[in-house]
């Protein structure tokens, strides 16, 4: 098992103990109660980041491929997810959830024409599956400076 491996399994398991940082940012608020008040609210603080090649890495030491399977399906799974959305498809990932297409439009009056000039910009939206968002329910919060 390689050094770097053998961190992320450390680290991912030590993250069950603190998990998700924050810090307080102090902004105004635009909206609601407080509106014009200024107010303190939670920022998440990133850890870190797993690169693509990592993950990769990652992924082959749990299976019975290499790194370089692994990238080339993931770059591959990627283009079709694309290719798919781009037909207005939706795509079901297994385990992970379900992409799919999305656009929004502005709001016409019944009797004026609506043309694809109202229309907004297409957008991907992914639906994770119940036991992957739930990886997160029983997360815990440290506070940071």
């Amino acid at each position: 098992m390689s050094d770097f491996y053998q961190a992320l399994k450390e680290d991912y398991f030590r993250q069950f103990l603190i998990m998700l940082k924050y810090r307080l940012v102090t902004k105004k608020a635009m909206l609601g109660k407080h509106k014009d008040q200024d107010v303190q609210q939670a920022q998440m603080v990133i850890s870190g980041n797993v690169s693509f090649d990592k993950l990769c890495e990652a992924l082959s030491h749990g299976s019975t491929v290499g790194k370089a399977d692994v990238k080339a399906v993931l770059s591959q799974m990627s283009e079709k997810i694309a290719e798919f959305l781009d037909l207005g498809m939706s795509v079901d990932c297994g385990e992970l959830g379900i992409f799919r297409p999305s656009f929004s439009s502005e709001q016409v009056p019944v009797g004026e024409k609506f043309t694809a000039e109202h229309l907004r910009k297409p957008k991907i939206v992914f639906t994770p599956r119940k036991d992957f968002k739930d990886c997160l329910k029983n997360a815990q919060f440290e506070k940071i400076n």
